[in-house]
């Protein structure tokens, strides 16, 4: 039965024990049922309680019925979140895994990049220094060939003299060859016969070796089967000695079960611990209700003395903003007098200083007069000479300065463009399309990257989305270089649509361009540089992505139309007639799509394709045709990302794609003209500089005609002018220096006389204040006593508070530790039942074992079995192999008899060719020479071959070193190039492309995770919801069952009112009410009586004896009748306990439990008692237990 079940029976039996026994009214429910739901009585209990018993049952049955129901409604629900839940956990830790897998595809793809490019680097290197060893090689082999061939030749010569040589013993020895020839020959059979009979006794030895490594091997073998054979026989011991073992454990173990039964002494003790410590526990939390009740008195009155305190300081509040107020006032004052005391003294130095430097200009002034003077007489003398021609050149040279100066600014305000101008220009240009738009006035393009829309998405990614916008970087969608490409891209989308047209040709319109739909797709582009997903922020426009190798338009088209659109044909021919069935489709039939059209599982896609041709619903619903478009390009993780938007609202001021590339263009053009210090002029501006530059001309003219006559005179005339203009210069500036010493000199003793009144104004105010703030002091002595009193009385009210929490907290801890202690007996009590269980399985499991050790015991019995079969199969191919050993062993002597015979005969041999060569030494000498001789030339001519060989080697490996280290280089230099977000850097190295496809699946593969991640949680949130929906009703179906089932008990419930008649029933005196149960039937008891024996009881005319059944129809009158016995011994009576009812006659209420259990009778009284505690007990450890 599962544990939720196990939980609700035991929740309504406590429930139904509850009724019995207090005749409660209200129901307790499993928590994780009504937590969140609000149990009553839906229809109201006044209203809605039944008249009959038919229609109570009725009420009861429906109630029940619909409690079922629900139940089971609960049941699934709970189901379906809890493995919901589990669900969205794995795909979380799914994730999870994903992620690291993405971030190690990422770094396996830099490693191996990186692995690569120092690969490459080692092969240069390597390349270099193979090519360097080939050099000195080939320098060494033409060396070595070079000596050879000298070497050779020498040779040569060496062997002709030689043939001379022995040309000539020849003559004189002709039979020299003939003996020297039969020696020979009898040396070479002696060696033969030696040679053959060194291989036969060889091979007699192998024999013999290979039967006694054989031998050896057998004997290993039959030691190997002793081993097996001793070890088989001490592991049957061993077994043999478990199998006691375990009868024994067996033994110990049925021992055990019966120490920890529940008739055991200590299971008892344990239960009579566990209701002391239930009463120990009702104690403690009286004495904590108790001092909670001090606790809410103390505090109080804590309340009281602080209201009082600030009533008091509210009292004085005027007093204390007084004397705020006086001594701030005073502080101002002190601060300003200190202020203006320092600013006193340094105007005193500030005037000193002023004075020395006046009279040291007063002197020098004076002095300059008298030179200036001096010099105007000789000026004088001078001009009356040249007065007149200095006067018309003058007047010349000053138009024609003030012409160039004019032509000067004109030209420079024209052509060149000030550093301001620049950077002005420079900033706007690194502002990208922010300040484009700026420019046109688009503030609501401008707000894209600033701020959000108000949807769900924008409150999910919205942050990040601002935070991918906030800072420009060279990468950045919105620089204008990215924006340029954007709108040639969108040239090629506008192409594509005119050319192809929509889903059946349909004619589809010309997109234009809006400053709004650039912005977000430069926002969104720059948010999907670096995942792979979609902002979905503003909607519309509906976006298209495309991540790529290429910053081109044309690669990302031909995946958003070409290839989709051969799915699209492709799905069309498969049935599907709409976006919705395709997708179904595609997810169903992955495979056959790739095997057909050669389409991967990563590609096969539609909606590019329906949203470029303004369908992007197709077959369900339209939104209309595109109106303005926007598009953006961007490098990013995933090569170059695009993305191109379709608006189909007119909600956005717009330009045609060739209107809206020349404003961008010409915006640029001006932007980088000025970067570069250029500017174009108008056509006033440039008439005006020719008239200028016509009027210099002439003026140049004139004062050239002038000089030659004046050009003496002028030059000492400039001379003396310039001396007095330098000398005058010098003089006035000091004359201006020393008026504005002697204004400042004035100017500083008229504020110094202000600042020595105010100064001496403030000390008086300072003083005056002093004393106001001693008297408003002392005027309010009496508050300070009041507060101290209160606040006094409020500590030790405090102190007060702090050891009745001190009391509450150990009492709270004797709760604790008793409940500690209960939770404890109750966990020890669980323990014996572990332990009980623990050991029947051990019991089990250890007769299981018996019986596998005696299996085992019997398999050990074959294995000896076999072994010893094994034993005499080897004993006798040893006793084989002996014999062979002796017939080899005599086979050997045998052949190193013949071969002792072989070695003497060719010994013999090289005597008698010793004798023939002794006889014809010269002869010998002179062919052995001759022989070295060819030998020497025929070494020589290989060694020179050899060489000769070698150096065309080192020749071919010298050119192929040389073609390596260019391969090596070119290598490099790619290696060098490349970019992991540029395919194309690295399209032939099939290391490179697995390990950055690795990381583009794995991406995917994230992604396609989180989507599933994301929508199991929108599916655990609705089935949370369900589920709550569930508990709710099902909490209104168990209430609704509880008012129907405590109304039928009203119709159910009979009194058997029993007259003892004196006599007692179960140590109860008088009348008995017994509570019964209508359409059950009841056993009659037996009561006792001293003295006399109990006949029967009677209701009118009827007469029922003990332990006779009777059905319960109605309210039923029994009395009990008694037979008088002899006087016999008095026996001890039992103690009868009394409870006095309203006519003070003695009478007991005994309840009996609602059930429909015939056999329910009087005296149940405890068992209904232990039944209600028990399953409060189980739902109590259950509860634990969760």
């Amino acid at each position: 039965m599962k544990k939720k079940n196990i939980q609700k029976i035991a929740l309504i039996m406590a429930l139904s024990s509850t009724f019995i026994i207090n005749g409660a009214d209200k129901a307790i429910a499993d928590e994780s049922v009504y937590k969140d739901s609000t149990i009553e009585n839906p229809s109201g209990e006044k209203d809605t309680q039944a008249k009959t018993y038919e229609q109570a049952k009725e009420n009861y049955d429906k109630a029940k019925d619909n409690l079922d129901k629900e139940e089971k409604n609960l049941d699934q629900s709970q189901k379906d979140y809890e493995n919901s839940k589990e669900e969205e956990k794995n795909l979380e830790k799914e994730n999870k895994n994903l992620e690291e897998e993405n971030k190690k595809a990422k770094e396996d793809l830099d490693s191996t990049v990186e692995d690569y490019k120092s690969q490459k680097e080692k092969d240069l290197e390597n390349a270099k220094n193979e090519k360097e060893i080939a050099e000195k090689d080939l320098k060494e082999k033409e060396e070595k060939t070079n000596k050879a061939k000298e070497d050779l030749d020498k040779a040569d010569e060496e062997e002709k003299n030689a043939s001379a040589d022995f040309e000539k013993e020849k003559e004189k020895n002709p039979d020299a060859e003939k003996s020297l020839k039969d020696a020979e020959n009898k040396k070479k059979e002696a060696e033969e016969k030696q040679v053959q009979a060194q291989k036969d006794l060889e091979e007699k030895s192998e024999s013999l070796k290979q039967e006694e490594e054989k031998l050896a091997s057998l004997n290993k073998d039959q030691e190997n089967l002793q081993t097996k054979l001793n070890t088989a026989n001490e592991e049957l011991s061993k077994i043999k000695d478990e199998e006691k073992k375990i009868s024994n454990e067996i033994d110990e173990i049925k021992k055990s079960i019966g120490e920890v039964s529940e008739d055991s002494q200590s299971y008892k003790d344990l239960q009579n611990k566990l209701g002391e410590k239930e009463q120990e526990l009702i104690k403690i939390k009286e004495n904590i209700e108790t001092s909670e009740s001090d606790k809410k008195s103390i505090e109080d009155k804590i309340s009281k003395l602080q209201k009082d305190i600030e009533n008091l300081k509210k009292e004085n509040e005027e007093f204390s903003k007084k004397l705020d107020d006086l001594n701030k006032e005073k502080s101002q004052k002190e601060e300003s007098k200190t202020e203006k005391e320092n600013k006193l003294n340094a105007d005193n130095t500030k005037i000193e200083n002023l004075s020395k430097e006046n009279e040291n200009l007063q002197k020098t002034i004076d002095e300059e007069k008298k030179n200036i003077e001096n010099l105007n007489n000789v000026k004088t003398e001078k001009e009356n000479s040249i007065n007149g021609k200095t006067a018309e050149k003058t007047e010349l040279e000053t138009n024609l300065k003030s012409k160039k100066e004019e032509l000067k600014k004109l030209e420079e305000s024209l052509k060149t463009v000030s550093e301001e101008e620049k950077q002005k220009a420079k900033e706007q240009w690194d502002k990208g399309s922010v300040g484009f738009f700026e420019q046109n006035g688009s503030t609501k393009a401008v707000k894209v990257f600033t701020d959000l829309p108000n949807n769900d998405r924008a409150k999910k990614i919205g942050q990040e989305y601002l935070a991918a916008n906030k800072n420009m970087s060279p990468d950045d969608s919105r620089s204008l270089e990215n924006m340029k490409k954007a709108i040639e891209a969108l040239k090629v989308v506008n192409e594509k649509r005119q050319k192809d047209g929509g889903i059946d040709g349909r004619k589809l319109s010309v997109l234009k361009i809006s400053d709004f739909d650039m912005a977000v797709a430069q926002a969104n582009a720059n948010y999907s540089a670096n995942k792979i997903e979609h902002a979905g922020i503003h909607q519309p426009p509906f976006e298209n992505l495309h991540w790529g190798g290429s910053d081109k338009g044309k690669e990302a088209i031909e995946g958003w139309w070409d290839q989709e659109k051969i799915l699209f044909d492709y799905l069309r021919t498969k049935g599907c007639k709409s976006r919705e069935e395709m997708g179904y489709y595609i997810a169903l039939h992955s495979d056959e799509i790739f095997k057909d059209t050669g389409i991967s599982k990563p590609f096969q896609q539609i909606g590019h394709y329906t949203n470029l041709v303004d369908d992007l619903m197709w077959g369900q619903f339209k939104f209309g045709d595109s109106n303005t478009s926007g598009y953006a390009i961007r490098p990013g993780m995933y090569g170059f990302v695009q993305s191109l938007q379709l608006n189909y609202t007119k909600d956005n001021e717009a330009h045609s794609i060739e209107e809206y590339e020349k404003k961008f263009n010409d915006y640029c053009e001006n932007l980088q003209n000025l970067m570069k210090g250029i500017k174009t002029p108008s056509k006033e501006e440039l008439a005006k500089i020719e008239q200028l530059k016509k009027e210099i001309a002439d003026l140049e003219k004139q004062i050239a005609d002038k000089n030659s006559e004046i050009e003496k005179e002028n030059k000492e005339l400039q001379a003396i002018n310039q001396n007095i203009e330098n000398k005058e210069k010098a003089n006035k500036e000091k004359i201006n220096k020393l008026e504005e010493n002697k204004k400042e000199i004035q100017k500083l003793e008229e504020e110094k006389k202000a600042l020595e009144s105010e100064i001496n104004n403030l000390t008086a105010e300072i003083n005056e204040l002093d004393a106001q703030i001693a008297n408003h002091i002392a005027s309010n002595k009496e508050y300070e006593k009041k507060l101290k009193a209160l606040e006094n009385d409020l500590a030790n009210t405090k102190i007060e508070l702090e050891e009745n929490d001190k009391e509450i907290k150990k009492l709270e801890d004797s709760k604790t530790k008793a409940e500690e202690e209960k939770n404890n007996l109750q966990n020890q009590i669980l323990n014996l039942n572990e332990k009980r269980k623990t050991l029947e399985n051990n019991l089990a499991s250890k007769e299981k074992e018996l019986e596998d050790k005696k299996s085992e015991e019997n398999s050990k019995n074959e294995e000896i079995n076999k072994l010893n079969e094994e034993t005499n199969k080897l004993n006798e191919n040893i006793e084989n192999t002996k014999k062979n050993i002796s017939d080899l062993k005599n086979k050997k002597d045998e052949a190193a008899k013949a071969l002792a015979e072989a070695s003497e005969d060719l010994k013999l041999a090289n005597e008698l060719l010793e004798q023939k060569n002794q006889e014809f030494e010269s002869y010998s000498m002179a062919k052995e020479n001759l022989a070295k001789a060819k030998r020497k030339v025929k070494a020589m001519k290989k060694v020179f071959e050899d060489l000769k060989k070698s150096k065309e080697d080192a020749e071919n490996n010298l050119k192929l070193k040389n073609e390596n280290l260019a391969k090596a280089e070119a290598d490099f230099e790619i290696a060098q190039n490349i970019d992991v977000n540029n395919p194309q850097s690295y399209e032939n190295i099939e290391e490179i492309n697995k390990k950055a496809k690795a990381k583009e699946n794995a991406q995917i593969a994230l992604d396609k995770a989180k989507e599933n991640l994301d929508r199991q949680k929108e599916k655990t949130s609705k089935l949370k919801d369900e589920f709550d929906e569930a508990k709710k009703r099902y909490a209104m179906a168990l209430a609704d069952f509880n008012f129907a089932q405590k109304d039928l008990e009203r119709f159910m419930a009979v009194n058997i009112n029993l007259d003892l008649d004196g006599g007692d029933l179960n140590g109860v005196l008088g009348n008995v009410l017994i509570k019964g149960q209508r359409n059950t039937k009841y056993k009659l008891p037996k009561p006792m009586k001293k003295g006399f024996k109990f006949l029967y009881w009677k209701n009118g005319d009827k007469i029922y004896y003990p332990n006779s059944e009777i059905y319960l129809e109605d309210n039923i009158n029994l009395k009990a009748y008694w037979q008088e016995l002899k006087e016999t011994k008095e026996k001890v009576q039992r103690p009868k306990q009394k409870i006095k009812t309203k006519d003070n006659q003695s009478k007991i209420k005994i309840e009996s439990p609602s059930t429909n259990n015939p056999k329910t009778g009087v005296g149940n009284k405890i068992s209904i008692i232990l039944t209600s505690s028990l399953s409060g007990l189980l739902y109590v450890l259950l509860r634990k237990r969760k």
